[in-house]
């Protein structure tokens, strides 16, 4: 066998073995338009860490993936989005300096699809004793903004890809499709399965360093001073404030959604005016 041939092989039976040992699991559960592109994309930065993007982890457990075939699956979606730029929806992701697509010492795997992954819970939920059994050292991150910024830019979105304006009926169908997903990740919470921590995306943008340093440490992994001086560089001072743009929120609808904030306890403290 030429020498080539012969590393190329055991560097791919290494690199199978150790996929095998990767324990630690990282994800989302919540919704789309919160925050969780950004920060998954921080995460793949780090030299250690395989974070894809829009995957579909849950897709592949359902297909009876291995963990050595899930984890390739991560690596190549991850390095898919390195090469296409790093660039999703119209904002740019890249990193400076940071190892995306990459990677040195494999410690922890994820994917960012949180809005997927409360629609597998609410279909499929024995997939995640599955995960469970993967990955058993897994954190699922539930990361959430101001209800009314998610819910007008979820409505901006499907308006703009339908081609046609909505109206009223439109907004409550977003109000209710927002709350019962807060509804199923609550009920997720409750289960216990997993452990599950809650950000707000405020208090991610007033302390990312803080955020991201203790998210990585609760995997025993490092932060160095430059990854998160590099992180912070790229990210907005608050989340955008889409409400303002949408002239459908009046009294009726605004007071659906402070009756329906009752539900969980996620959104206390969140108000219209802010």
């Amino acid at each position: 066998m030429p020498p080539s041939s012969y590393w190329r092989i055991r560097s791919c039976l290494e690199s199978k073995s150790a996929f095998e040992k990767v324990d630690q699991g990282l994800f989302f559960i919540g919704y789309p338009r919160s925050g969780h592109s950004i920060l998954g994309a921080l995460l793949d930065a780090h030299p250690s860490v395989v974070l894809s993007h829009e995957l579909d982890a849950l897709a592949f457990v359902d297909a009876g993936f291995s963990k050595r075939q899930l984890v390739q699956m991560m690596i190549y979606r991850s390095r898919q989005f390195a090469k296409a730029g790093n660039q999703w929806m119209g904002y740019n992701y890249i990193v400076p300096g940071g190892r995306q697509g990459e990677v040195t010492q494999l410690r922890l795997v994820g994917d960012k699809r949180g809005g997927t992954t409360t629609k597998w819970y609410a279909n499929n939920p024995a997939l995640f004793a599955r995960l469970r059994t993967l990955f058993p050292d897994t954190l699922f991150v539930h990361m959430y903004r101001n209800p009314f910024d998610t819910i007008s830019t979820s409505f901006f979105r499907s308006q703009k890809r339908r081609g046609k304006e909505f109206g009223e009926t439109d907004l409550f169908r977003k109000i209710d499709h927002f709350f019962d997903h807060a509804t199923l990740i609550w009920q997720f919470e409750k289960e216990g399965l997993f452990e599950v921590q809650g950000i707000r995306a405020e208090v991610f943008l007033e302390s990312p360093a803080m955020i991201l340093k203790d998210l990585l440490h609760r995997f025993s992994l490092e932060a160095e001073a430059e990854y998160l001086d590099n992180c912070t560089r790229i990210l907005f001072k608050k989340p955008p404030r889409r409400r303002s743009r949408l002239n459908l929120w009046t009294p009726k609808t605004i007071g659906y959604v402070y009756k329906r904030m009752e539900e969980t306890p996620y959104f206390e403290g969140y108000h219209f005016e802010d």
